[in-house]
């Protein structure tokens, strides 16, 4: 059974467990419960605001912007915005 917990992720059964997937491949990024994120556990782009493209040279210069994608099809996930010393912002999952 499979329910969509945001627009790239779903809850899903496996096995008798419940695994946060992506929603794009079905791809398991982590079993629901536990102690890792998923943000932990997938590949993530860092890259400094201030040099993409259409933004302002106002911008701190040490934001980041950061993109989590799936380990296996490539599809974003999540972005976020943060300096480097700032953690990862979690979003609470209630199934």
């Amino acid at each position: 059974m499979s329910k969509r917990i945001s627009p790239t992720l779903n809850l899903d059964d496996k096995a008798g467990r419940q695994f946060i997937c992506c929603a794009s491949c079905g791809a398991g990024l982590v079993e629901f419960g536990g102690e890792t994120h998923w943000k932990d556990n997938v590949p993530v782009k860092v890259s400094a605001v201030a040099g993409l493209h259409g933004w302002s040279k106002s911008v701190q210069p040490d934001l980041q912007l950061r993109e989590f994608s799936c380990p296996e099809c490539g599809h974003l996930l999540d972005s976020e915005t943060g300096l480097p010393e700032d953690p990862y912002l979690y979003d609470v999952v209630n199934p």
